[in-house]
């Protein structure tokens, strides 16, 4: 059984996958655009875009951060897959649900963790944007609850039911 896609599962994964992946690109569209154009400002008009860096910075921390679940839900974050592939189907689904248990928990924490960050800066504003920084800083536990809720949902389908190794090159 191969990684799930965004084609399997129920509609609603369906829909969230997708709606998740539009949103990624977009952002990643967005960031690029500012980027390009702020190398043309300052290389060919000798001028630049006061704003160009805080909102590549913004738009990349909440593109990782949403892309991350939609990794996660596939199971494709770098692992080490040695172990799961020394052992016996009954001994890789211990390993793979360990690993996801330890996953889920490191969501769990770094969303809580993410929120105090977010309490900290509420009442901060950004310099060039003039946006509250809050408003970057909550992609972080956005992002982990994603990630945390795409990984539930997913759990069965990524469990290891088969004999060959998850790298096909072994």
């Amino acid at each position: 059984m191969n990684a799930p896609t965004a084609r399997t599962g129920p509609p609603v994964l369906r829909g969230l996958r997708a709606v998740l992946t539009a949103l990624s690109v977009v952002l990643l569209a967005a960031y690029f655009v500012a980027v390009l154009l702020q190398v043309f400002y300052r290389y060919v008009l000798n001028d630049s875009i006061f704003w160009a860096e805080e909102f590549v910075r913004s738009t990349m921390i909440w593109g990782v951060m949403i892309a991350s679940g939609l990794v996660a839900a596939q199971r494709a974050h770098i692992r080490v897959e040695l172990l799961e592939d020394w052992l016996p189907p009954a001994g890789r689904r211990v390993v793979v649900f360990a690993a996801n248990a330890l996953s889920l928990g490191f969501c769990l924490l770094l969303a809580w963790a993410g929120w105090q960050f977010v309490e900290r800066s509420w009442f901060q504003r950004s310099p060039m944007l003039d946006i509250p920084k809050w408003w970057v800083y909550v992609a972080i536990p956005v992002g982990a609850a994603i990630e945390a809720l795409l990984m539930l949902i997913t759990w069965r389908e990524n469990d290891v039911k088969r004999d060959e190794p998850t790298d096909p090159t072994l």
